[in-house]
């Protein structure tokens, strides 16, 4: 979400010179930053089989109660030549071992997933402390669990799913503040979007890896297949002998959930899940092991620093997401609502030389953010400058692509770590957490004990080939078509202004994008392929990712031939 605030920030700065334009743009802005109107399901969900068509691939493998799907206003288009096979009954990971690097959102809802679909043992490992909900945690910044996330953590269990929601703040108002505080406009409330149900989540990244953590260690660590390993780091991953090296932190006295971890020790896997983020040690491993693994990773322009408060600013509405648009400088605020009347402010940039978010002087960051944002008097400024002045790295987002998400039958990647947007589309949570549904299913349906490592490649390739497609779909809906035909971008133009407008109503138009990459479970390959006609080239059938990803998977065989 920082980073969908920056990129949105410039073009409001663009669009503000001319009413009507920023007007729409901002309704494009609120569909992207807010992520509401969802279908909630009370019933636990299970993990097995059912028909995708419109529904995205990656949640076609879950059971809920809510079996509508939703259309885009023009042809949507399903397809079943990639989709995960339904399970054989009684399906299970009986006797695989798997070792999940990275305890994020993604990391501890597979290893929920795991563990329930029968996995004789999970041992995740997290080189950041245990979550603990402080203001200097690295995971202290909020983010918005759509329809597609809230649903991804039900197949965990609807007890799981109430926990993070206790968490929460649900939200679907967004307001653009235009410079000094008096004008206002509402660009998101309760009676747009055209669909009803519950609003985005709001809630802290440490929040919901606390609660994750904890409803973890109550369902699963007493039966000794969990290992949960804060402040452990991964030094070394060895693929050949699928072993990886880990080290933990021997002045941390947080080790309720790995007293058996020495200092240093190796530990044997079947399969290692990287969800490490976009600096993933898994994905550099298969980088140096399998020239045809390509990937590449870019840092996206703009900056921010995150600012965690206990009250919200007192002339904000405190129901509503808000981008305040400073007096002077470069540095915008994105203030968002989270729960027990708290809330989390991204000061968001251009340039490291604006002093807003350079300066380390608290005294002096008071002041300027006083004095550049009349909206945000009356919070506690105080703590604002001083979280900000000990914030001494500024962050950068970063783009992350690669052309598969999986080596052999012994490593995988999820999350960031296989596909990152830097947050522009706001789908990275939902997205990830997906990703790690889908994993569990194509496990489910493709392993078997007797045939350990055969069964697991099959599995590994059949996970790509659904998730691929969804990866490189999402970033060309993140970014736009950014056509060469000056036909196509009037079109595009036309488009947006038309469903910003109207958002379906009276048959005029239809939802905007955003709001469809949050409220609905269609894929994002099949959105990708009702906007064609945006795009310079059509974007590729499931069979091209099937022959395109199994050619690439046999190389691995060829290679290993060959040395």
């Amino acid at each position: 979400m920082a980073t969908m605030a920056i990129l949105h920030h410039r073009r409001t700065v663009v669009l503000f010179n001319a009413s009507l334009i920023l007007l729409i743009g901002c309704v494009g802005l609120a569909q992207s930053l807010l992520h509401n109107h969802h279908h909630h399901q009370q019933h636990p969900a299970r993990i097995h089989y059912r028909p995708p068509s419109t529904i995205c691939r990656p949640l076609a493998a879950i059971s809920t109660t809510d079996n509508s799907t939703t259309t885009t206003g023009s042809t949507t288009t399903g397809s079943t030549t990639t989709s995960l096979s339904p399970p054989e009954p009684g399906a299970s990971l009986h006797q695989l071992k798997v070792a999940v690097v990275g305890a994020g959102p993604s990391g501890l809802l597979l290893a929920h997933l795991l563990l329930k679909a029968g996995c004789a043992s999970c041992h995740v490992y997290e080189r950041r402390a245990r979550p603990a909900g402080s203001a200097t945690d690295k995971r202290a910044y909020a983010l918005g669990l759509g329809r597609r996330g809230r649903t991804a953590v039900q197949a965990a269990s609807d007890g799981v799913w109430q926990a993070v929601r206790a968490q929460g703040f649900p939200s679907e108002r967004f307001d653009l503040q235009l410079p000094g505080g008096g004008i206002r406009i509402r660009l998101r409330d309760a009676v747009d979007g055209g669909a009803t149900g519950e609003p985005s989540l709001l809630l802290f990244q440490t929040d919901l890896c606390r609660v994750l953590t904890q409803e973890l260690e109550r369902e699963w660590l007493t039966t000794g297949k969990l290992k949960l390993a804060f402040d452990t780091k991964v030094t070394h991953l060895d693929l050949v002998r699928q072993q990886l090296t880990v080290v933990a932190d021997k002045n941390d006295n947080d080790h309720d959930s790995m007293s058996d971890t020495s200092d240093k020790n190796k530990e044997d896997f079947d399969l290692v899940v990287g969800c490490d983020g976009v600096n993933s040690m898994v994905r550099q491993t298969m980088d140096t092991v399998w020239p045809a693994f390509k990937t590449t990773k870019e840092l996206i322009p703009g900056l921010f620093k995150v600012v965690r408060l206990d009250a919200m600013p007192p002339k904000l509405d405190a129901t509503a997401v808000a981008l305040v648009l400073p007096i002077g400088g470069s540095v915008t605020a994105f203030v968002e609502p989270t729960i027990d009347g708290s809330c989390c402010i991204l000061f968001t940039g251009n340039t490291a030389t604006d002093s807003l978010l350079s300066s380390t002087n608290t005294t002096f960051l008071q002041q300027e953010i006083y004095s550049r944002f009349p909206l945000l008097q009356g919070a506690d400024l105080e703590q604002a400058a001083l979280q900000l002045s000990e914030k001494t790295k500024i962050t950068q987002a970063s783009l992350v692509k690669c052309n598969t998400f999986h080596y052999d039958g012994k490593a995988v990647l999820v999350g960031d770590a296989a596909h990152a947007t830097g947050g522009v589309s706001g789908q990275g949570v939902n997205s990830a957490l997906m990703d790690s549904v889908a994993l569990v299913a194509s496990l489910l349906q493709n392993y078997k004990a007797t045939d350990k490592q055969g069964s697991l490649r099959r599995a590994l390739l059949a996970y790509s080939q659904v998730q691929v497609p969804e990866g490189q779909a999402l970033y060309e809906l993140s970014f736009g078509p950014n056509s060469k035909s000056i036909g196509k971008r009037l079109l595009v133009g036309i488009k947006t202004v038309r469903d910003s407008l109207f958002k379906g109503r009276w048959g005029i138009g239809a939802l905007p994008l955003r709001t469809l990459l949050t409220t609905s479970l269609q894929s994002f390959a099949d959105l990708r392929r009702d906007r064609d006609e945006l795009y310079d080239e059509e974007f590729p059938k499931d069979e091209y990712w099937r022959i395109k990803l199994g050619e690439l998977d046999a190389t691995v065989k060829s290679e290993e031939m060959a040395t």
